[in-house]
C-alpha cells in the first residue's frame, strides 16, 4: 500500500508541476504579446524614419566634413569594385549582390546628404561641388549596375562588359 500512495502522490505532484508550467508559461506569453501591442498602438509622430538610417554625420569645421565624405566615398567605391570584381570572377548569388549595391547606394545618398549639411565657405565651394558631382555620378553608376545585374540572366559577363565600357569610357 505505501509504494502505491507513493507512486499516486508523485503522479500528482507531476501534474501540479505541469499545471503551474503551463500557467507559468502562459502568463509570460500573454505579458510578451501585450507589450508587442502596446508597442504597436504608441503614437508614432516623434518617431522621425525618413526611408535613410540617418547616419549623417555632422562636422563643426567645413573642412572636416569635406574629408571625411572623401574618405568615405573612396572607401564605398573600393569596396564595391571588390564585389564587382569578386561576381566578375566568381559565380556568387544574384540577390546577394543587388543587396550589396542596394546598401551601397544607400551609403552614397548619406555621404551626399552629409555634404550637404557640411556650410561649406568660399573658399571651399568648388571642392563641395565637385565631391557632390562626383558622388551623384555614383550614384547613377550603382543604379546602372543594379538595374543590368537584377534582369540579367548572366550576371558575371555582363559586369565584364560593364567593366570594359567604364574602362572605354575614362
Amino acid at each position: 500500500m505505501t509504494t502505491d500512495k507513493k507512486e499516486n502522490d508523485d503522479t500528482n505532484n507531476i501534474k501540479k508541476i505541469n499545471k503551474k508550467g503551463i500557467i507559468l508559461t502562459s502568463i509570460l506569453v500573454i505579458a510578451i504579446i501585450g507589450a508587442s501591442f502596446v508597442v504597436w498602438f504608441l503614437p508614432s509622430e516623434n518617431v522621425q524614419n525618413s526611408g535613410m538610417s540617418n547616419m549623417t554625420i555632422s562636422f563643426l569645421d567645413p573642412n572636416d566634413t569635406l574629408t571625411s565624405v572623401n574618405s568615405q566615398f573612396l572607401l564605398l567605391q573600393d569596396e564595391v569594385q571588390n564585389q564587382i570584381d569578386d561576381a566578375q570572377a566568381n559565380a556568387i548569388n544574384k540577390t546577394y549582390f543587388n543587396d550589396v549595391i542596394s546598401v551601397s547606394i544607400i551609403q552614397n545618398n548619406e555621404l551626399m546628404q552629409t555634404l550637404l549639411n557640411g556650410q561649406p565657405n568660399q573658399t571651399l565651394m568648388p571642392n563641395y561641388v565637385e565631391l557632390m558631382n562626383n558622388l551623384k555620378d555614383y550614384s547613377v553608376y550603382l543604379l546602372n549596375i543594379k538595374n543590368i545585374t537584377s534582369n540579367s540572366p548572366n550576371m558575371s559577363q555582363d559586369l565584364k562588359n560593364l567593366g570594359n565600357i567604364s574602362v572605354v569610357l575614362k
